[in-house]
């Protein structure tokens, strides 16, 4: 096998922003020792325990949170991560990768199917039944809960509501979602909705 390991892994790290784990190396055969010697001879670094990235792959705006994301489902292969996931970024986290509110989405947040025991730092919310395929999307190579799901995610946890206004109006200025179906997500009536876009934002468009 050739000493740099970023032949024999295929198309994993382009799919995954330049990064893989361990576990997705030792499933096409790399041993231990192989990746090590390429993180010494400079062809991949360890950018956390059991995740490495390729060196030169590019700025990654949101490394600490796809680091998360891999470390907690190490063995599952990339494309079933956002085909058929078990692990959704949500919560904050979802809403800042949606680019939407204020949030600071310095802990990353996800949901899972299964009980799953995070890292120091990382939040793990478990929702057995998982989520349905209209409950979230693909963004920038993560499975992320979709506008309507982070949104009633976030007013379940008690988020304050000039926060998640802003959330909702950005979202609804951007054309990525509605306010009716924003009230429907959240299980509140429509003038709920309204109020808590007026605290962030009156001008919304209705």
């Amino acid at each position: 096998m050739p000493l740099n390991v970023v032949a024999e892994l295929g198309d994993i790290p382009v799919a995954q922003r330049g990064y893989f784990t361990r576990a997705q190396a030792t499933a096409v055969g790399i041993e231990d020792f192989e990746l090590t010697r390429s993180v010494r001879y400079g062809f991949i670094e360890r950018v956390g325990h059991g995740v490495y990235r390729v060196v030169g792959a590019g700025h990654d705006p949101h490394a600490e949170l796809r680091i998360a994301w891999l470390r907690l489902d190490p063995a599952t292969p990339p494309q079933r991560r956002i085909l058929k996931p078990e692990v959704w970024v949500s919560h904050e986290s979802a809403a800042a990768l949606h680019g939407f509110g204020v949030f600071l989405a310095d802990t990353p947040t996800f949901t899972t199917t299964h009980r799953l025991q995070p890292g120091n730092g990382v939040k793990v919310v478990r929702r057995s039944k998982g989520l349905s395929r209209s409950e979230w999307v693909v963004r920038d190579g993560f499975a992320v809960t979709s506008v309507e799901r982070t949104a009633a995610d976030l007013y379940s946890s008690v988020t304050d509501g000039g926060h998640l206004g802003r959330f909702i109006s950005d979202a609804a200025r951007a054309g990525s979602t509605d306010l009716d179906a924003i009230s429907s997500a959240l299980g509140i009536g429509r003038a709920a909705v309204d109020a808590m876009v007026d605290m962030a934002s009156p001008a919304v468009a209705q």
